[in-house]
């Protein structure tokens, strides 16, 4: 067959096998980064089923069930509603994407275009999907194609110039020409050219920098479910005291702390002032000049919104907040996260259901109901360290145009700061580590990462992590990490392909629509 070489008679197996092959090729390229490059035959094998006639929607659908069932499993130990959403939601979209995408490409070669050119739907509507699909109320860029090479930073340098969804645009153009192209040096330029000018990007050297911070990076490994939310919060204020003295941390420029590191909700008009505030503070001046660590906050309002709560003849709003301390010791600055986890953080569509399903509507949101966001990203600054710390929280890290703005404003060291403990010992907390490293690439900045339990790490401009604390391993990470200046071409431009590809599938759509009223002929 002249699509795989030594390969013969794939296109002889019935849809179903098609569909389980395609699932297992995924599920291995996400999960051990050797085998990534099933991620192309994968796609081949897609392109088949979709354009095969029968029930074709239906056996897209099991190959990207099998997909996002395979690699997401892990959500099920925070919720199992969560696997339920990715297999129900997630991998029908996906299959709608590409189905749609295919037929609208057969529309387009009976109105009498190029063969090559029509496939310009079929691209389109994929990465429309993935763009659009961060920005709803059910966002979840976890399977970004782009993001499949998250272990591998050696073959997508080159996202400092186009971002995350170049990785995406690279796999379906690869795919399309070793679909439908009988030139094999055509196959193999497409597959090697993105990676050969990644490689050379990576030999070169790291750009310089004028300046670096001593940088302690905390893990305390407290347990998500027994004891985080129990324990006393001086008792883990001790510990991280402990932790950072056996460290022997002394005047460290930044200390790094996890998300929600103070668990206890307290009202954003009077931080600082409790005991524990207190505490807290001086256990980091005793071992840093500025810190950045997550705490549960909120606030009051006098109206009534779409997500806050009644509290007597007011409301409050609650908060993922990332709080900073600096070394000029003025009060605490605020940054509230801004992506939300689905299910976890907020009620999907809140604006729409609470008229109708009430305070219900919040509490669906999970354990601490739908919360409030920041309108923007916030870069915490300490002029004296030259520091400018962009807070990305958790989820965040997921968003790759949403995490550009940071640096946009001026960020030249980036901080994230998380809990993935709700996941377990899985591939969860691994991949959501090295998504991070992407994060790097794309900006050209350093990482500092603070994990709960794990893992936390320090990742270079060039997406490797140099130092790590394992899954519920405790302890202390020291480093000098350089402060980075300037921007890239991507931080520059941001994501132009995903809205681009979005009028494209736009325009698409209309077609299709008016096609069928109209009954357009070649």
């Amino acid at each position: 067959m002249h699509y795989f070489g030594a390969m013969t008679d794939w296109k002889k197996l019935n849809s179903f096998s098609l569909s389980v092959l395609a699932g297992i090729c995924l599920i291995a390229a996400w999960t051990w980064s050797p085998l990534v490059v099933l991620l192309f035959p994968a796609w081949v094998i897609l392109l088949e089923l979709a354009e095969r006639k029968k029930r074709s929607l239906l056996f897209l659908y099991l190959a990207f069930a099998i997909w996002n069932g395979g690699t997401t499993y892990w959500i099920a130990n925070a919720h199992p509603l969560g696997v339920i959403a990715t297999v129900g939601i997630n991998a029908w979209l996906m299959a709608l994407a590409l189905w749609f995408g295919i037929r609208a490409r057969a529309m387009f070669i009976r109105l009498g275009l190029n063969s090559t050119l029509a496939w310009l739907p079929t691209i389109a509507a994929w990465m429309a999907f993935e763009h659009l699909h961060e920005y709803w109320g059910l966002a979840f860029p976890w399977l970004h194609l782009g993001n499949t090479f998250y272990a591998l930073p050696e073959l997508v340098q080159w996202y400092a110039l186009i971002g995350n969804a170049g990785g995406t645009l690279w796999v379906l153009i690869a795919a399309v020409t070793w679909y439908s192209s009988r030139k094999n040096f055509s196959k193999v330029a497409v597959l090697m050219a993105p990676a050969i000018l990644s490689l050379g990007m990576f030999l070169m050297p790291e750009g310089n920098s004028e300046k670096s911070l001593s940088v302690a990076v905390v893990q305390p490994n407290i347990n998500s479910y027994t004891e985080k939310w129990s324990t006393p919060e001086r008792t883990q204020i001790y510990k991280v005291d402990r932790l950072l003295k056996q460290s022997g941390a002394s005047d460290i420029d930044l200390l790094v702390l996890p998300e929600t590191f103070l668990p206890k909700a307290r009202q954003e008009l009077v931080l600082e002032k409790s005991v524990n505030d207190a505490l807290f503070k001086e256990v980091l001046k005793n071992y840093g000049k500025s810190a950045i660590f997550g705490a549960t906050t909120y606030d009051i309002q006098e109206e009534k919104t779409y997500y806050n709560r009644p509290m007597g003849d007011r409301y409050y709003t609650l908060y993922n907040t990332a709080l900073f301390q600096s070394s000029a010791m003025k009060p605490w600055d605020i940054y509230h996260k801004g992506k939300l986890v689905v299910g976890g953080e907020s009620m999907p569509f809140v604006k729409y259901l609470q008229p109708i399903l009430g305070d219900w509507a919040l509490e669906l949101g999970g354990t601490s109901g739908t919360l409030g966001t920041s309108a923007a990203r916030s870069v915490f600054m300490d002029t004296t360290l030259g520091l400018k710390l962009a807070p990305i929280i958790c989820w965040e890290n997921e968003f790759s145009g949403y995490a550009t703005e940071y640096s946009r404003a001026g960020a030249n060291l980036l901080a994230v700061i998380t809990n993935d403990g709700w996941w377990g010992d899985t591939y969860g907390h691994l991949q959501h580590m090295r998504f991070s490293g992407l994060r790097a690439i794309e900006q050209r900045k350093y990482v500092v990462r603070s994990a709960n339990t794990g893992i936390s790490t320090i990742i270079d401009t060039k997406g490797r992590p140099l130092d790590r604390l394992n899954w519920e391993e405790e302890g202390v990470l020291l480093s000098e990490v350089p402060l980075m200046e300037g921007e890239t071409v991507y931080v520059r431009t941001g994501n132009w392909l995903g809205p681009l590809m979005s009028i494209l599938f736009g325009c698409t759509l209309l077609i299709v629509v008016i096609s069928r009223f109209f009954r357009i002929k070649p």
